[in-house]
């Protein structure tokens, strides 16, 4: 995860409050309960209120399922939808911002477009890599009993296409019948053909299904990168928490590994591992990655250093 985003958290004093939640269905219920279990932690009321505040007046956007907020200093600091929702929830308060589930639901989407066919329209969707729809319209008739013509899968076919070069998507999902589809894809340039994928079901289920592939991928480039530095005795690989931290407090580190997301009960400089660390490749603007049993890293930390 690119941590550009949560820069809101350099420089507030704490204490903060941090939840991660499923906002598909039932969200009221679902943050009942974590109310509850933060005033059971002492949380401050007025933090509590404003995350209240944050989730009961959102809107999730379509295509979206999760959600992370932090709140400190009076004020809501971080509030990011994401594709994949949290099994279950997390809420905690304390002195330092908890925002490892975020680097772990965050991982980028594939940018992408989606055309759902029917018989009488199409409707398309251009989605950027954080899951957000940037682009929506509707092409078609939209009348019952009449059916795209040659003209109007056309003028789908143009908007879909205009909408791949916007994002520069590498997918391009045609959903729906089978016979709207094979049309639509017959009235495409040939240029785009290689980028469609066809599905019967959810779109979005196919989409996740091939980000989580290109996320792979993208972990194992930065898993590999630090075998071959590490073999190599460059320096520029190092692990431990006393190392990793050092490095950190120092601005010198590209990306932050992490065997997972929770790194234990592990402790540093006072504070939780889990909150530090992360917090801290923020403040240097450091990538984290989480590589899981791909790679094993003393006291579940590595850090890939600049040159």
């Amino acid at each position: 995860m690119h941590t550009a985003s949560l820069h809101n958290l350099i420089d507030v004093e704490g204490p903060f409050v941090s939840v991660f939640l499923d906002v598909g269905d039932h969200v009221d219920l679902r943050w009942r309960a974590m109310r509850d279990q933060l005033q059971a932690m002492n949380a401050d009321p007025y933090l509590v209120a404003l995350a209240h505040k944050a989730i009961m007046s959102g809107v999730t956007p379509r295509g979206l399922a999760g959600r992370g907020l932090v709140v400190g200093g009076g004020r809501v600091l971080v509030d990011q939808y994401v594709p994949v929702p949290p099994s279950g929830y997390t809420a905690r308060c304390g002195p330092l911002p908890y925002i490892l589930p975020l680097v772990d639901l965050s991982e980028p989407l594939l940018p992408h477009v989606v055309v759902q066919v029917g018989e009488h329209g199409a409707d398309l969707r251009g989605v950027d890599p954080t899951g957000r729809p940037v682009a929506v319209a509707s092409v078609g008739a939209r009348r019952p009993g009449r059916r795209l013509e040659a003209d109007e899968l056309a003028d789908v076919a143009e908007e879909a296409t205009t909408l791949v070069d916007r994002l520069g998507a590498p997918l391009l999902v045609l959903a729906g019948p089978l016979a709207g589809r094979r049309s639509l894809r017959v009235a495409l340039p040939t240029r785009y053909h290689h980028l469609v994928v066809e599905v019967e079901g959810s779109p979005d289920r196919a989409v996740l299904h091939l980000a989580g592939r290109a996320n792979q991928d993208a972990r194992r480039a930065v898993v590999e990168r630090f075998r071959d530095e590490s073999t190599r005795m460059t320096g520029r690989a190092v692990h431990g928490l006393v190392p990793v931290g050092q490095a950190l407090a120092e601005g010198r580190v590209e990306t932050l590994l992490l065997t997972d997301s929770l790194v234990g009960s592990q402790e540093i400089d006072g504070g939780r591992a889990d909150e530090v660390l992360p917090l801290r490749a923020v403040e240097c603007g450091a990538e984290i990655v989480l590589v899981g049993g791909a790679v094993r890293l003393h006291e579940d930390v590595g850090a890939l250093l600049r040159d």
